[in-house]
């Protein structure tokens, strides 16, 4: 990565001889800084991105960094692309798609969920009866991904999950070794969004359970996690997977009440709306499930939104959260009165993460 940027007049310079892509990766930083300039966001995108189409790698990091750590929406990009234009050509909804593939093939649904509206414009041949038999028989399909994704209103921190795992995985590295027995895990490790997953975990499996013995319904598989899952934290992909394990239950019972498949699967985005519906359905465990669906994915949010302030606060050197996570880590550990060695955590004592 570029530790050290030229002068803007250096910088304009080696674009000029226009050979160089790390040049326009250059000049692209300076404007996007403000470096011995005024900040200008669109020179910035316009030189980065051709350093990128130069082949530049450096530029492809700088991109990454900028949407990982919040600096940039890559959300908020597309809509502004989309809606600064007063018509939308073919060759731009071309490349537009392609920037939105990108993001669907690196499974980055957050992305995809936060552009819900435009789905439509890129993907025309979008069918939802296929989508559901694609999910229902675990195929993996642009159908598949695009149902998934706008399934919830709760899944726009999907996002970057690979890099994060990456990241708690040497974040947690010293409790790895302070794993305790199965039977000491208990209220004193697990905060209050993990106990509300895990109870939901149960209500939704026995509804299911119940449902799927009741109507003679083929059973989907849907994980149970135990101890092990919840310390010292979920793995990321580990929601990811529950959900949509969550949503293929759920599309295998649709058939069984009218509500289900007229209301409930046509209103998958409005929570509120979604418990009304649940209010007026007189089977108990159907409405049990129906309800706990809602709750799952709130509940996964919870702790994926938690995880991603996490690691954007690593990328942006703000180490003061990651300080007081792991501290209270420990504290714990003692609460239940197991004891360790670890000292207390500050800046120079950090696990070390390399990104």
């Amino acid at each position: 990565m570029i530790k050290k940027l030229p002068s803007l007049a250096d910088a304009q310079r080696a674009v000029c001889r226009g050979k160089d892509p790390l040049a326009f990766l250059q000049l692209g930083m300076i404007y996007s800084q403000g470096k011995e300039t005024t900040r200008d966001d669109m020179l910035a995108r316009y030189f980065i991105r051709k350093a990128l189409d130069m082949g530049c790698q450096e530029a492809r990091e700088y991109i990454d960094k900028e949407y990982e750590t919040g600096k940039k929406d890559w959300a908020a990009e597309i809509t502004c692309l989309i809606e600064s234009a007063s018509s939308i050509s073919k060759e731009k909804t071309f490349r537009l798609r392609a920037k939105v593939e990108e993001e669907r093939k690196a499974r980055r649904y957050g992305n995809l969920s936060s552009i819900r509206s435009f789905l439509p414009l890129f993907y025309p041949e979008y069918n939802r009866e296929k989508a559901i038999d694609d999910i229902l028989n675990c195929r993996d399909t642009i159908d598949a991904d695009i149902l998934y994704s706008t399934c919830t209103n709760d899944n726009k921190d999907e996002i970057y999950i690979p890099q994060q795992e990456a990241f708690f995985k040497q974040m947690y590295a010293p409790f790895e070794a302070i794993r305790p027995k199965n039977e000491e895990i208990g209220a004193h490790l697990l905060g209050d969004d993990v106990k509300e997953l895990a109870q939901c975990i149960v209500n939704i499996t026995a509804a299911y359970d119940a449902i799927c013995n009741n109507y003679d319904i083929d059973k989907k598989e849907l994980r149970a996690l135990d101890e092990w899952d919840y310390y010292p934290t979920f793995k990321l992909s580990d929601l990811v997977l529950l959900r949509q394990q969550g949503l293929r239950c759920l599309l295998s019972i649709k058939d069984i009440d009218p509500a289900i498949n007229d209301k409930y699967l046509n209103n998958l985005c409005d929570d509120r709306t979604l418990l009304e519906i649940c209010e007026k359905i007189t089977d108990q465990d159907i409405q049990l499930f129906l309800i706990s669906f809602v709750e799952l994915n709130i509940d996964i949010d919870a702790i994926e939104t938690n995880a991603l302030k996490m690691y954007r606060a690593y990328k942006t050197y703000n180490f003061l959260p990651l300080i007081e996570h792991l501290n209270a880590i420990a504290h714990n550990l003692k609460a239940i009165g197991l004891k360790h060695t670890l000292p207390p955590f500050a800046i120079n004592n950090l696990p070390l993460i390399k990104s």
